[in-house]
């Protein structure tokens, strides 16, 4: 059994403590999740003839599409919370997973991720995208159907701004990108989980959650839409990869992928955070998290 072990990681400013044994403690409140009745769901094809699809992508059971948010934060017409909002409905049937769903419709939805990446960066003042997929209860998904958002704000949220900015200073000082040094070090490490000539998934050293995985292309590209057809193809296959292992188990997860309008020299990754552990009075009062599975297992569940 593993000792307790902290761990840094200095460019996104968090501290890890990593104790295995903490997943053993009881537990006697439950999670529950409640479904929709397709009849009721709003995602679900007889609702959608009701509502103004403003993309559309594929056809038939590989039909990808987006509506505009109709709850949002942040809209075009609010200077004071300015941004747009949309949903990506990620497949005409209710009951199936995105980690269900054929490579090919997971490389279409990428496909759509780069589509409506390069439209709201067009749209004017808009600093930041957010492209994210909350899945199960404890992730916070209201609806069972499949689907993502993209979130896209007119400033850059701080902790991102403090993330370019410690990545800027490792350059400085290091002379090369953080991400693309990781690449190479998890790449060959006991933390990897796939890694190919266009993609590199692993379980990154000061992991926030159990089993959480990140997912970079090994060019260095500052956003989603400059992935090439092979390059997309191949962050598909993972992102495939990695969902079904997590249907497995069956645990709630959100994934992300930041984009920085305002600085060309990020390198963007997707991070897959799964909500099997509830934060307690120490991650919230100390901000200090606790892992109950090192990143190491994790990897080694992956590749199993």
């Amino acid at each position: 059994m593993r000792k307790p072990e902290l761990r840094i990681d200095p460019i996104h400013d968090r501290a890890v403590i990593i104790a295995p044994r903490r997943g053993n403690r009881p537990h006697d409140v439950a999670e529950t999740t409640t479904a929709v009745h397709p009849k009721e769901c709003p995602f679900c094809p007889q609702a959608l003839k009701k509502l103004k699809v403003i993309y559309g992508h594929g056809h038939k059971n590989q039909l990808i599409q987006i509506i505009k948010n109709g709850f949002p934060a942040v809209s075009l017409d609010n200077p004071k919370a300015y941004g747009y909002q949309e949903v990506i409905i990620e497949t005409p049937n209710h009951d199936v997973e995105l980690g269900e769903l054929p490579i090919e419709q997971i490389e279409n939805l990428i496909n759509v991720y780069q589509r409506r990446t390069k439209t709201i960066s067009q749209i004017k003042n808009i600093e930041y995208i957010l492209i994210f997929k909350n899945h199960g209860g404890k992730a916070g998904a209201s609806l069972v159907h499949a689907h993502s958002q993209i979130f896209a704000t007119g400033f850059v949220p701080p902790h991102i701004v403090l993330k370019l900015k410690n990545a800027q200073t490792y350059k400085i000082e290091s002379g090369s990108c953080y991400y693309c040094d990781t690449i190479k070090k998890e790449k060959i490490g006991p933390r990897k989980i796939i890694s190919n000539k266009y993609v590199t998934a692993f379980a990154p050293y000061a992991s926030n959650y159990p089993y959480e995985a990140w997912i970079l292309p090994n060019r260095h590209l500052d956003n989603i839409m400059k992935m090439t057809t092979r390059e997309r193809k191949a962050f598909a296959q993972a992102l495939h990869y990695i969902l079904k292992k997590l249907n497995s188990i069956r645990v709630s997860y959100n994934y992300y992928l930041h984009q920085t309008l305002t600085d060309e020299d990020e390198h963007f990754y997707l991070r897959i955070a799964p909500r099997e552990q509830t934060w307690g009075g120490i991650e919230v009062g100390s901000r200090l998290v606790i892992n109950s599975v090192a990143p190491e297992d994790a990897a080694k569940f992956y590749r199993g």
